[in-house]
């Protein structure tokens, strides 16, 4: 399949309004509920959320391994330079995957086969998408690969099995893996969680590097805010399966408006209480197969009002690119309701 440059789309990745359930005994799990947002290339966007807002699904839902058949992608579009991806045909997709779109994962022991060498896994992508059956060139392209996210002793290290290397060095790997065809999108799904401090830091500035060296448009999932100020551009903040607030780094760092948002930055700089203790988030998020009409939040946030409980806010524009969806917010910064049109600000 051919990539098909798009003039009719300026963004190289453009999701509109994504929505996403799972279909349970126990009712409909509405686990990404209305999600628009657009990427450049040379642009990070963060994803950040507590365990459950919908991160990973959203990311899951752009390259179509939603688990079936509890899981459906319901409506919306997901544009990668113009063309929709949600209208391709499995094949057509197993073609983009690896090729036009990668993914760097959580734990990259899930990734790697235990028993197969690391040369061995990394030809196999250059093989399916890029049909090179040359030994030696397939030997180049992974030597490359892996001299450009550090690997020590590339040589040495092809002949080597995923468990004779430390945390660092599978997770270098794995985003070896990644770019070495040459993708336009990257996703990283949480890819420093299972690394200690120091080496967390190495990968975060690896996958920096790697993104402006190939003028890559990427995705970094994370609850961890200090990840999203090393890498990202813009912050997208998620909860029960909606962006509520999204913004440019430094303008969402210097003004957080939405209570969430406000609660995680608390959080993070290790705010404590009167009694000394450290700041949590009180409560627990919802349960995605019941939210009520009102905005999810409401039953844990210090500045619910009635309207709250009744009915979902709509997006409003704080400036240019900052956008939120919340009632207080809204009155805090003197935006009316009326004209307001419900939806997700891309």
């Amino acid at each position: 399949m051919s990539r098909a440059p798009s003039t009719q789309s300026r963004h190289l990745l453009e999701v509109k309004d994504l929505r996403t359930h799972f279909f349970t005994r126990n009712g409909v799990a509405k686990a990404v509920d209305g999600v628009s947002f657009s990427l450049d290339r040379g642009q990070t966007l963060g994803l950040v959320g507590e365990s459950g807002s919908g991160k990973t699904v959203t990311l899951m839902s752009i390259v179509r391994l939603i688990p079936k058949p509890a899981g459906r992608i319901v409506s919306g579009e997901v544009l990668l330079e113009g063309r929709d991806l949600l209208k391709l045909s499995d094949r057509d997709m197993r073609e983009v995957r690896g090729a036009e779109i990668s993914v760097v994962t959580q734990d990259p022991m899930t990734s790697l086969n235990p028993l197969y060498t690391i040369g061995n896994q990394m030809e196999e992508p250059l093989r399916y998408h890029q049909h090179i059956r040359s030994h030696s060139e397939l030997r180049s392209h992974v030597l490359d690969a892996l001299k450009k996210v550090g690997i020590p002793v590339p040589e040495r290290r092809m002949k080597s099995y995923p468990h004779q290397l430390s945390g660092g060095q599978r997770q270098r790997i794995v985003t070896a893996m990644a770019i070495e065809c040459q993708p336009s999108l990257l996703i990283a799904d949480e890819p420093t969680t299972a690394l200690d401090v120091t080496v967390q830091i190495q990968i975060l500035r690896l996958l920096r590097e790697v993104q402006k060296e190939m003028n890559l448009g990427m995705i970094v999932v994370t609850h961890d805010l200090a990840v999203v100020a090393r890498v990202c551009d813009v912050v997208a903040v998620m909860y029960a399966g909606r962006i509520v607030e999204k913004a440019p780094i430094v303008e969402m760092f210097e003004k957080p408006s939405h209570p969430y948002t406000q609660a995680l930055m608390k959080a993070v700089e290790g705010e404590r209480d009167a009694t000394g203790r450290l700041y949590t988030i009180e409560g627990q998020p919802p349960d995605v197969r019941r939210l009520s009409p009102g905005c999810p939040f409401a039953p844990r946030c210090p500045k619910v009002m009635d309207i709250c409980r009744g009915e979902y806010p709509p997006v409003a524009s704080l400036s240019s690119q900052h956008t939120v969806s919340c009632w207080a917010a809204m009155k805090e910064n003197g935006i009316e309701h009326i004209g307001l049109a419900p939806g997700v600000a891309s």
